[in-house]
């Protein structure tokens, strides 16, 4: 946090929680959310590949917004479902 709030406490002591959510930054989008029959086309393959990186660019500035409009949570901590 890059001030101290009274949610730190909060956030220091929930530090070791296990279960953030899914990482598609790490773990990629294309294989989990769209069907294997669609990737049996090389041509469908090739472009979900090529459109994951923005896919992936909307989701991560959608779960910014939702931070940025929830005043408990600092805008600028990313230990939450990143």
């Amino acid at each position: 946090m890059y001030k101290e709030s009274i949610y730190k406490k909060m956030y220091e002591k929930g530090e070791n929680v296990l279960h953030r959510g899914y990482d598609i930054e790490k773990e990629g989008m294309i294989n989990r959310f769209f069907s294997r029959r669609m990737m049996m086309s090389p041509l469908m393959e090739g472009f979900l590949k090529q459109i994951e990186p923005y896919m992936i660019e909307i989701v991560n500035s959608v779960k910014k917004i939702q931070f940025y409009q929830n005043y408990t949570v600092d805008k600028n901590d990313t230990t939450l479902n990143k």
